[in-house]
């Protein structure tokens, strides 16, 4: 399959370096609107061909399916043309600006007989993987809720608010938070599914460019609740995933490779604390070292867009169903969509 690939941004490093070790898949183009910076990842990856002008690259290569990399603001115009060229798209979250703009992307992919797929990388991570193989085998039980909370300092040097540098997220309604959203809103779909309602507090602790720095959602969902937040203050960072089941419990911080089990055990029950914690020190310790030597080899932090991105070509070369559909991407954007702030009134309000 013939890949392209439009923004040429550090995210894009990622796809271009997973598409060199895909079997079946040739990268055949990058568009960037720099030169300098079109050429130079075309070096850099070998790619044979690169252009300024995405319209002309879709033209003149015919890709198969085009990876949108750039700011969120412009995934729509650029996936419509894709899809109009007769591609398939992959593109990085959020899909787009609004809602409505997601829908008329899904309808007309579907009328082309085309995919359009969001990328939401952290559930391909080893750890929600895991916690869904045991939820599938019935190990685990019936997932009763999820808790979903990432605390990252965006308001650092080298975040969301430098005012020299305003970043393309601050755009989107609930600015910077909102670039994070569907990253919440995938994990708790993947568990609970989706959303019937959701109760949102959007807040701001510290004076900055954007206009919230702290969020926190309660989900009622069609299997289950989930709470979902973000916080711009609490350190260190981690994005912690917990889950509940009828049987056992499971939590991980993704921006590690921490996954730790607390589930029934052979002992008697004021034992169990004692036997649970010797375990979950071991799982700690291992985590740590693994959390480390994946620094210097592999994708990294990035191991579920790799992962998401080689089922995803898998699924499209072989005709079959991909890890992430259209329905999907509706129903997790449906979920994002009702736990943004609603509005400049509100947000004044909100921020009061």
């Amino acid at each position: 399959m013939k890949a392209a690939l439009i923004g040429a941004g550090q995210i894009a490093r990622q796809h271009l370096a997973c598409l060199n070790t895909l079997p079946g898949v040739r990268l055949a183009a990058i568009c960037d609107l720099s030169p300098a910076t079109a050429e130079a990842a075309a070096e850099r990856f070998a790619i044979p061909a690169w252009f300024t002008d995405h319209r002309a690259m879709l033209e003149t290569i015919r890709p198969d399916v085009v990876h949108v990399t750039t700011p969120p603001t412009s995934h729509f115009r650029l996936a419509m043309d894709a899809l109009e060229a007769g591609a398939h798209v992959i593109v990085e979250k959020p899909a787009t600006s609004t809602f409505e703009e997601l829908e008329i992307l899904v309808r007309r992919a579907k009328d082309a007989g085309r995919h359009v797929v969001e990328d939401y990388n952290y559930i391909f991570n080893h750890g929600p993987q895991e916690i869904l193989r045991r939820i599938e085998t019935g190990e685990f039980g019936a997932v009763t809720h999820v808790d979903v909370l990432i605390c990252l300092d965006i308001l650092g040097p080298d975040g969301f608010a430098d005012p020299n540098s305003p970043h393309p997220a601050l755009n989107l309604a609930g600015g910077a938070i909102a670039d994070f959203l569907p990253h919440l809103a995938s994990l708790s779909h993947a568990f609970v599914g989706p959303h019937r309602s959701a109760q949102t507090v959007w807040s701001k602790r510290k004076p900055s460019l954007l206009p919230f720095d702290e969020f926190r959602s309660v989900v009622e969902a069609e299997r289950g609740t989930a709470t979902l937040g973000f916080s711009a203050s609490a350190q260190p960072d981690a994005f912690w995933l917990r889950v509940y089941g009828e049987r056992m419990q499971a939590t991980a911080n993704l921006f590690e490779t921490r996954l730790t089990f607390d589930g029934p055990r052979n002992v008697p029950k004021p034992l169990r604390p004692f036997f649970s914690g010797l375990e979950e020190g071991r799982d700690i310790r291992r985590a740590a070292l693994s959390t480390l030597l994946r620094k210097f080899k592999g994708p990294g932090a990035y191991e579920g867009l790799w992962e998401c991105l080689a089922r995803t070509y898998q699924g499209l070369s072989a005709g079959a169903s991909l890890p992430i559909t259209g329905d999907d991407v509706l129903a997790v954007n449906r979920m994002v969509e009702a736990m943004k702030p609603r509005g400049t009134t509100e947000m004044r309000e909100l921020r009061a």
